[in-house]
């Protein structure tokens, strides 16, 4: 064979495999997984929801900061203050399906309940991006600096933008796209949730320096008024409503809090080093403790804790993906 047919096979090789999209182990539709969002390591772990066996970890060597699932449980993106887009992977191929080229400053993402709609706090414009399920942009609409949490409500017709600098809450009118709203809170505010039966958007905090936050602020979904606060220090910045009561994540005192329905305190525990996220399913609390690089799983009956599940370097970030065939089935 000529030396310039072998040069252009070498060539045709590589252009091939530079086009070839990223793919990592695939995570069967069947399985209940729990996925951390390690992002000191750029991780991401799977591992089964029942045992802590672990089914795979992604090396994404993205710098990534958060993430979002997609309500069917199909999709997980990727976001980055300094990425230039939005990553889309299919769990069950374990393939980067594409990237969304909606630029850097992305801190935060939610979907609509449909997955029709998806919303990312962009940072660099100070706005919340409306993006289609196809990647195109249909609104951009301004809010504050930094809009570090967003909160959808069940019926996908208010997003509740809060945000980490500016001391404010934006409500946004999905259907019209348009802030019909805002209210007062305080400064770094991070974290919460929406409470429609009671009428209650419950924000949560992080504080900086000496200012740390040491309550949760209670505020009327009608209004936006401070109805009364309710002490979970130190640091509140993370929140799971359940049939037992809502569960409130303070990473700055290691401690998980259980109120009732109606905000009275119930029980709380030491759980973790420095933990930052929380999710609930199965009859259990799933903990991302930060800097002990593990998930504590808690019975949520009890807050007694159950077992520690290794994960990455960082995990920063928690979803639970509930198996197709055996949701339903018993622990």
């Amino acid at each position: 064979m000529k030396r310039e047919s072998v040069w252009m096979l070498l060539c045709l090789f590589f252009m091939l495999s530079g086009c070839a999209k990223t793919s990592f182990p695939p995570i069967a539709d069947s399985l209940s997984v729990v996925i951390s969002l390690d992002v000191k390591a750029e991780t991401v772990t799977f591992l089964n929801a029942k045992n802590g066996g672990k089914i795979a970890r992604w090396n994404i060597d993205q710098p990534f900061q958060g993430g979002v699932l997609s309500p069917d449980g199909r999709t997980l993106f990727l976001y980055g203050r300094d990425l230039d887009g939005v990553y889309r992977y299919d769990l069950a191929t374990g393939k980067l399906l594409g990237e969304w080229k909606i630029g850097s400053g992305i801190v935060s993402a939610a979907p609509s309940p449909d997955g029709r709609t998806w919303f990312f706090g962009d940072s660099t414009h100070h706005a919340v991006r409306v993006v289609s399920r196809d990647g195109k942009e249909i609104a951009r609409l301004s809010v504050g600096r930094s809009p570090m949490t967003l909160l959808v409500n069940r019926a996908g017709t208010r997003l509740y933008v809060i945000d980490f600098q500016d001391e404010r809450t934006w409500i946004i009118d999905v259907d019209r796209r348009r802030v019909i709203r805002s209210f007062a809170v305080p400064k770094f505010a991070l974290g919460g949730v929406v409470r429609e039966r009671q009428e209650e958007l419950w924000v949560g905090g992080h504080g900086s320096g000496s200012r740390v936050e040491t309550n949760i602020h209670v505020y009327s979904l009608q209004d936006g008024r401070l109805l009364r606060t309710i002490a979970a220090p130190v640091m509140p910045v993370d929140f799971v409503e359940t049939g037992r009561g809502v569960f409130v994540l303070s990473h700055g005192s290691n401690t998980v809090y259980q109120f009732s329905l109606d905000g009275k305190k119930l029980a709380s525990a030491s759980v973790g080093a420095n933990p930052f996220a929380m999710e609930a399913a199965f009859g259990r609390l799933y903990i991302a403790s930060y800097d002990s690089d593990e998930i504590i799983v808690v019975d949520e009956a009890t807050l007694r804790p159950l077992a520690r599940w290794k994960t990455g370097d960082g995990p920063l970030q928690l979803f639970i993906r509930e198996g197709r065939t055996c949701a339903n089935e018993p622990f």
